[in-house]
């Protein structure tokens, strides 16, 4: 029977989304200790979308808009 090894070969599928067609204008940082909010900024430029379009947050306290 002998000394068999087995290779394990690991893939990996890069996913080339730049170019698509279905992504919306949403821009994000968010910065936590634990379970407090050091700053959060949203920015939601998406026309078809209802959400918030502005976010901002400090030290757990904020406003949206």
């Amino acid at each position: 029977m002998g000394n068999r090894r087995r290779i394990k070969i690991n893939k990996m599928n890069w996913i080339n989304s730049y170019k698509s067609t279905n992504k919306t204008e949403k821009y994000e940082v968010h910065i936590r200790i634990g379970t407090m909010t050091v700053l959060e900024i949203k920015l939601c430029l998406c026309a078809v979308k209802k959400c918030a379009r502005f976010r901002f947050m400090i030290f757990n306290l904020g406003f949206e808009f």
